[in-house]
């Protein structure tokens, strides 16, 4: 796999030459004087060549892409007047003509379900809102083009999540096979908490965006608010960047499962539900996010591989409502929750996983990491991260039946947990099977099935008093406090 450059660049991403460049492969034309007046075969030549160097011209990338302005088309940005059919043709014309831009510009811009097509950015300009219908027969679902089933999860529950459930996945935007596409701006998307008493849990509605089986697709500088399901949902993708979003209210923020070579960065992330979460990402970097939830920061249900999480603030309680639970904003669970399995059945190795450079504050821990029977953990590394308020969790990595971790580092850390003021709590902890823990027999760090775990240069400290041990290590080969 491709490996990431210092500024964060996938390698070999150079800006294309122009031709202006000394050595750059134009060709040089000479000037022909003729000295009779061109016969009809002549200018029948003279158009086809023409013609040639227009089609090579636009190889070498010398014109410039058209622009599909909604408005120019018919499209009414008054809030209430159905704009999906022109919409899409706009799309459908753009990618028809090569590529290119459709852009919404300012106003209110009602719609149903746009498919978005490769090779099709979608801009939202300034002050314009895309707004989604409340019409429930709006909305189109992605059906997919291949087998999909290993993303599925929570079969047979209220949170059945399958992609062979047209219901499931249906969406405001859909971009299947939509290799190049692309949703900027620095407009907003609407998705107006629309209920569905035939939805997830009876109440939600269509997600707003899903990507799916897509190459290098890019979603950058928008809003989302009031997703009816998740915001953004993936599945299947590469090479794909979600940048400089804000993401307020719904339910889960960014949801992929499935990517490689990708990314989320500089990402304000205030949402009911996860606000990441997702899993099989390899080559995954998740940076410099403010994140801020009434459920999980970041909730890996999936196993990973070479998934960095660094520069990253985990901030609580909840500013919005987790709604299945609750009309207002909770306590923030988890920061960071690494639990693959967690939804259904998800066997793999995880490993290469980093943490570094974070923060959180009021969460109920900085980590947990918890494996199924068909998991295992090959590697994490966890430095320069510093937890306040962790308000009853201590951070774990765990198995409850026989697989295990292999190496855990923790180092230049700085974790801070409420404690309990309950002397009797540590002999009431003996008596509890680990299924019926509230929390943990220690107040700092639980380990266990581990094979080794260092921790260097890191404090554990806690606020008030707290009878229970601070590192507690269950079935762990060796364990080394430096």
């Amino acid at each position: 796999m491709a490996s990431w450059g210092s500024n964060g660049v996938m390698p070999g991403n150079a800006a294309r030459d122009n031709g202006t460049n000394p050595g750059s492969n134009i060709m040089n034309h000479r000037h022909i004087y003729m000295k009779t007046t061109p016969s009809a075969a002549a200018s029948s030549i003279h158009a086809q060549a023409i013609a040639a160097i227009i089609i090579i011209l636009t190889a070498f990338g010398c014109t410039r892409p058209g622009i599909y302005d909604i408005s120019s088309m018919g499209a009414v940005g008054d809030g209430m007047t159905d704009n999906t059919e022109i919409i899409n043709e706009a799309v459908r014309l753009c990618h028809e003509d090569g590529g290119g831009t459709v852009l919404i510009p300012a106003g209110d811009y009602l719609t149903g379900t746009v498919r978005l097509l490769a090779g099709v950015n979608l801009e939202l300009a300034d002050s314009a809102r895309l707004i989604a219908s409340h019409d429930l027969s709006a909305y189109g679902s992605y059906i997919p083009t291949k087998d999909m089933s290993r993303y599925d999860s929570g079969v047979g529950s209220s949170n059945q999540n399958c992609v062979s459930d047209a219901m499931w996945c249906r969406a405001l935007i859909v971009a299947c096979e939509a290799d190049g596409a692309s949703i900027t701006g620095r407009g907003t998307i609407d998705g107006g908490h629309i209920f569905d008493p035939n939805g997830e849990e009876n109440m939600r509605g269509p997600h707003t965006i899903i990507i799916a089986q897509s190459k290098g697709v890019t979603v950058e500088g928008i809003c989302i608010s009031k997703a009816s399901n998740y915001a953004i949902l993936a599945y299947d993708i590469a090479d794909a960047s979600f940048s400089n979003l804000t993401i307020t209210e719904g339910w889960d923020g960014i949801h992929i499962r499935g990517a490689e070579n990708s990314y989320i960065e500089n990402c304000d992330l205030r949402t009911g539900d996860d606000c990441i979460a997702g899993g099989y990402w390899e080559n995954f970097r998740i940076s410099n996010c403010r994140i801020n939830s009434s459920c999980n920061g970041i909730r890996m249900i999936m196993p990973s591989q070479n998934m960095t999480i660094e520069n990253c603030l985990f901030e609580g309680p909840g500013e919005y409502p987790h709604k299945t639970s609750s009309s207002k904003g909770g306590p923030m669970l988890h920061a960071i929750t690494l639990e693959p399995g967690g939804w259904g059945p998800a066997p793999g190795e995880m490993g290469g996983i980093v943490i570094r450079n974070c923060t959180a504050d009021s969460v109920l821990s900085p980590l947990s990491v918890t494996l199924q029977e068909d998991n295992s953990c090959r590697d994490l590394l966890v430095e320069n991260y510093n937890a306040y308020n962790c308000y009853r969790m201590a951070l774990s990595v765990k198995s409850w039946g026989t697989s295990r971790t292999g190496n855990v580092t923790i180092r230049n850390c700085e974790f801070e947990f409420a404690g309990i003021n309950d002397p009797d709590l540590p002999s009431k902890m003996e008596k509890l099977s680990f299924d019926k823990w509230p929390f943990f027999p220690s107040w700092g760090a639980y380990f266990r099935n581990v094979d080794n775990v260092l921790i260097e240069d890191t404090e554990f400290s806690v606020s008030g008093k707290d009878y229970r041990q601070d590192i507690i290590c269950d079935n762990v080969e060796n364990f080394s406090m430096e």
